[in-house]
């Protein structure tokens, strides 16, 4: 039996509102609520109701993520990029976009034919996952001619909306949450890769522990340089354990994946973590409860960024603006777990 497909009077019944109100979001008129105006539009996705009208502030429902990789040593298949595109998706749809496109751009592969790869895709507007890009990446996107909010990254030069992490604040209050579980000797786990979330991590680092009366030059701090990755934090932290150092009594990491790896590097030397060293990471993903000492760390609000992203840049394809350029900043909240214990009362 063929089922009917969805009109706009069954979404106005499920959602509890007139038709009319449905007409009014869907060709996005005044008179309406934000918050009833997303009700609706996440309603009629349930339903899989698609408005067929005459849109006139765009020329197509499709958005664009354009996932840019430079090496692919931090931005991969891992959780945090897959919940992150997991926000984007659901607003996209939420905000009555029908379709998202996902693109990969290769820096080191022929970027002129990936170019006009992305300008044969008929998109609204384009989201940039700018983790591993650089400043002099963005003009050959800008001149596709469409909106473009760029997402976990930033460039001062640059005058386009962006979506990032607090990374300052983030690194600041990891290091702040031992120094109050009775820590001063905080080593710092920092990954190889320059890009800008990690160098902004280490400013904080080095600015709390400045706060905490530690000296803020870096040469007196036990910095270890590791990998961004599971196995080849592993690998860097396996060598640096083999030259006899004298461990600190924490560590605060640049991210997860080097807090996994950098653990089990201390427990195949037997430092058991939390009893002998205790391990501070950051993003939150899901290894990080499934090690020995599930991980403490500095939650990123990934759905949101995504979901914000998204919102930015409809402001912008609907040119509502009012031409300022802005830069939303998302806050790390920390999650206790067990790899941090109170320095001095350590089990053993």
């Amino acid at each position: 039996m063929r089922k009917d497909k969805v009109t706009a009077r069954d979404v106005a019944k499920a959602a509890g509102v007139s038709p009319a109100t449905v007409s009014l979001v869907f060709r996005d008129k005044p008179g309406v609520g934000n918050e009833t105006r997303e009700h609706v539009l996440s309603v009629a996705h349930k339903l899989g109701f698609e408005y067929a009208g005459d849109i006139p502030h765009r020329k197509t429902s499709t958005i664009l993520l354009v996932i840019y990789k430079r090496h692919g040593q931090v931005v991969g298949e891992t959780q945090f990029f897959e919940t992150l595109t997991k926000g984007i998706s659901d607003a996209t749809y939420r905000y009555g976009y029908h379709r998202l496109s996902i693109s990969y751009f290769y820096a080191q592969e022929h970027p002129s034919e990936q170019l006009k790869a992305l300008a044969s895709i008929k998109c609204a507007g384009i989201i940039l996952l700018a983790t591993e890009m650089h400043s002099k990446d963005i003009t050959q996107f800008t001149r596709l001619g469409v909106p473009i909010v760029l997402l976990d990254s930033w460039f001062p030069t640059k005058d386009l909306d962006a979506i990032v992490i607090d990374n300052m604040c983030g690194a600041w209050e990891a290091v702040r949450y031992l120094h109050s579980m009775g820590h001063s000797d905080i080593g710092y786990l920092s990954s190889k890769v320059g890009i800008r979330n990690f160098l902004e991590r280490r400013q904080g680092y080095l600015a709390a522990m400045a706060d905490i009366g530690q000296s803020d030059n870096p040469t007196t701090h036990k910095i270890v340089r590791v990998g961004p990755a599971v196995e080849d934090a592993c690998m860097d932290m396996l060598a640096y354990l083999s030259t006899n150092p004298q461990l600190p009594t924490a560590f605060f990491a640049d991210n997860d994946l080097i807090a996994i790896g950098c653990m089990r590097a201390l427990e195949d030397n037997d430092i058991r973590v939390p009893n002998d060293i205790s391990i501070i990471g950051f993003d939150n993903v899901s290894m990080s409860m499934l090690t020995k000492a599930p991980l403490t760390t500095m939650e990123v609000p990934k759905e949101r960024m995504g979901a914000l992203a998204v919102q930015r840049l409809i402001e912008l394809i609907k040119e509502r603006t009012g031409g300022e350029t802005v830069r939303i900043s998302v806050k790390p909240r920390i999650v206790e777990r067990m790899s941090v214990a109170r320095a001095g009362e350590i089990q053993q």
